[in-house]
């Protein structure tokens, strides 16, 4: 039996902005094919989230009522109530990084949110603070690719699929990185 891959991509776009883009190769076995159907699933629950259904007319609630009831203790509250869904700290997906203590800057994906990562040098860069959007189209292969910088410069170098090195400045209009 060969090495097969499979390749799963999700691109979420919501007006004319891009929410997610991303693609996961594995390997053709049932166990990393079910984590990459995980993936693909945590992040459609989490960009695309299905929209509650609109309560039943006869429904005694009222939405203005309901928020309108004292905030108490979560006794008081409903035993069914969910908490609030709060986002994670720190990035998760495609990155492109530079670390301030030795200069070098590389890419990484990252598949859970994790808040610090570790340069070559031993240093810990930040990934709780606000980073910046690119969005990188290939001139060689026209491959699509989003991710997120903890660069300032005004223009930074992606690294495409196809290994191609493809340069994107910072537009303040789209307030993201673009080519």
């Amino acid at each position: 039996m060969g090495s097969h891959q499979h390749t799963f991509s999700l691109c979420i776009e919501r007006s004319d902005r891009v929410l997610v883009d991303t693609t996961v190769e594995v390997k053709a076995t049932a166990e990393e094919i079910a984590k990459a159907k995980k993936t693909i699933q945590r992040l459609m629950n989490e960009y695309a989230p299905v929209a509650k259904a609109p309560a039943p007319a006869d429904d005694p609630v009222e939405p203005e009522m309901e928020s309108q009831a004292p905030t108490g203790s979560p006794e008081q509250k409903g035993a069914t109530d969910p908490p609030p869904e709060k986002k994670p700290e720190g990035a998760r997906g495609l990155l492109r990084l530079h670390c301030p203590e030795c200069g070098n800057t590389f890419g990484t994906f990252l598949r859970e949110y994790q808040t610090e990562i570790e340069c070559k040098c031993g240093h810990h860069i930040d990934l709780t603070g606000q980073l910046g959007r690119y969005h990188a189209t290939c001139p060689y292969c026209q491959h699509e690719s989003w991710g997120k910088t903890n660069s300032e410069d005004p223009e930074i170098e992606v690294q495409c699929k196809c290994r191609e090195m493809v340069t994107v400045r910072w537009n303040p209009d789209a307030r993201e990185y673009q080519n």
